[in-house]
């Protein structure tokens, strides 16, 4: 948007791209216009959005419960692993999350004694807001806990007045349906069918977009992705069919099971579309720690959550990484990772064997957790994207680019993920597809990403010549098992083309990649033979 100056119509790969509305965008565009083209302009507007998020979330836990409770559940979205990670990808979900919570906090104001006369229209706003995000989706989320409320309600006349719901329906059809309507007026019908039938329903009902999970992956998502906090959720729950006067809790709990419903039943199935459900899993857990103390049963199951805890932590104190040192921080975020945990594991286990009382559970589980997984996110993280090769790689292209601009890239596997660090930092578009062969052996200019594998067999092509290589991991190594229980090993990544170049540079730095390779591989096989 930025570079072609169209502020309407989005574009990937020098085509225009439909797949989302526009407001993510604009927001990511407008960081961009004030800190500079870079990824973490973009970062900023999810980041921001979460922050939002649990303050939304900390205003809900307080109309629906007291500040205590509001406060635990702000804890524990705070420091829920996945809620955090998603925190820092630039992507439209989190933005999805806050018009979500946002609305249903609106509507639970509105619902309310006396709701100011603000409220229906900004909730109008917050819909419309949340449509030019992801579209339909956006309504039905919030829109299941809206029903929820108004049927709680059935038997009592929404305070609503005429002028305030005209108003939020105004707010609605311009923030949500305007775009559409101006991108219908340009293009025609085309860009709202492939949007509408293609990415919603398809994605629902087809087969195209990350189909075949089952449909209960959503609960073993949340039990991996949720931890700590996910092992009281069942507890929690519990506890509600025990106290039925807690209808802030049910709730809850009801709006999630009818916003896991369609997510379930759609074909496509990621980790992330679960964020709009943090929220309120989070207030249903912080509720369990804030309304009291605990029997039996529930003292005897916070013993074994920290338990675990202090087995995992204990794992991040005295299993070093293994991921190679070329992919980890200094030593000091290492030493602080293994302290921090270390740390964790010990207050785990002087909680477990004291009474565990749940504000003292709370804070230890909260610590341990946030503490090493901001390290992870601040340190870990930023050096194994930095010692991957991709901007290297776009950097290259970038170079080849500037003598043979007609040059297309191609690859067949992406494991480093480096054609969106091509696409961002050297604008171009990376096309991905395995006959690699017939083209790189035609007269056309191709600049080819191989594994060594390929590697071997284009040597064959006149004209062929490395641009460069490099040394990757594999973007799944910086995982828990691939921190901790795996050694993933370092591949090789080679930048090739099938035409001559003029250019010096590219010669001086082919052999010096090529020495380095050479003295990386003995290097390798010394450490092997001892």
């Amino acid at each position: 948007m930025l570079e072609r100056g169209d502020w309407l119509v989005p574009s990937y790969r020098g085509e225009h791209f439909f797949d989302k509305p526009a407001l993510t965008y604009w927001l990511m565009a407008f960081s961009m216009l004030w800190l500079g083209p870079t990824p973490a302009a973009a970062r900023a507007v999810p980041a921001l959005a979460a922050l939002a998020v649990l303050i939304v979330t900390l205003d809900l836990g307080r109309r629906l419960f007291d500040r205590r409770t509001a406060l635990f559940g702000g804890l524990v979205l705070a420091t829920t692993p996945a809620f955090v990670g998603f925190g820092r990808v630039a992507m439209s979900d989190m933005l999805l999350a806050l018009w979500s919570t946002l609305a249903v906090t609106l509507a639970v104001r509105a619902l309310g004694s006396a709701p100011a006369g603000w409220v229906v229209p900004a909730l109008g706003a917050a819909l419309g807001l949340g449509f030019q995000t992801k579209g339909p989706i956006a309504l039905l989320l919030p829109g299941l806990g809206i029903l929820l409320l108004l049927w709680a309600r059935r038997h009592e006349r929404p305070r609503l007045t005429p002028a305030g719901a005209v108003l939020g329906a105004l707010l609605f059809a311009l923030l949500g349906l305007g775009w559409f309507v101006l991108v219908y007026r340009r293009m025609g019908a085309g860009p709202l069918e492939y949007f509408f039938l293609r990415e919603n329903l398809e994605r629902f009902a087809g087969e195209t977009y990350d189909s075949g999970r089952p449909p209960w992956f959503y609960l073993g998502t949340y039990l991996a992705e949720g931890l700590p906090w996910s092992l009281f959720l069942p507890l929690a729950l519990a506890r509600r069919l025990r106290a039925p006067g807690e209808t802030g809790v049910g709730f809850l709990a009801a709006w999630m099971g009818l916003m896991l419903l369609p997510l379930s039943l759609s074909r496509g199935k990621i980790d992330y579309y679960l964020l709009p459900l943090y929220p309120a899993a989070s207030l249903i857990v912080g509720r369990f720690f804030a309304a009291g103390p605990w029997r039996g049963l529930e003292r005897a199951w916070a013993r074994g959550a920290l338990v675990l805890g202090t087995a995992g932590l204990g794992l991040l104190a005295l299993v070093p990484p293994r991921v190679p040192p070329e992919w980890l921080p200094d030593a000091g975020p290492r030493l602080a990772l293994r302290a921090l945990g270390a740390a964790g594991a010990l207050a785990c286990l002087w909680v477990a064997l004291r009474a565990p009382a749940p504000s003292r559970v709370a804070g230890v589980l909260g610590a341990s957790t946030g503490l090493p997984f901001l390290v992870l996110v601040g340190f870990f993280l930023p050096a194994f994207t930095d010692g991957q090769p991709n901007r290297e790689i776009a950097a290259d292209v970038a170079r080849e680019n500037l003598w043979r601009p007609d040059a297309q890239l191609l690859l067949c596997r992406d494991p480093s993920r480096a054609q969106r660090d091509v696409l961002f930092h050297a604008r171009v578009a990376v096309e991905q597809r395995c006959d690699l062969w017939p083209r790189a052996a035609s007269p056309d200019p191709y600049l080819m990403l191989l594994q060594p594998e390929e590697r071997a067999s284009f040597r064959a092509i006149p004209g062929y010549r490395e641009v460069s290589v490099h040394r990757y991991l594999p973007a799944t190594a910086f995982t828990f098992g691939g921190l901790l229980l795996e050694r993933p090993l370092p591949g090789v990544l080679v930048l090739a083309a099938n035409y001559p170049t003029a250019d010096p540079e590219a010669e001086r730095k082919r052999k010096k990649e090529y020495r380095r390779m050479l003295m990386r591989e003995q290097a390798e096989a010394a450490i092997q033979a001892r």
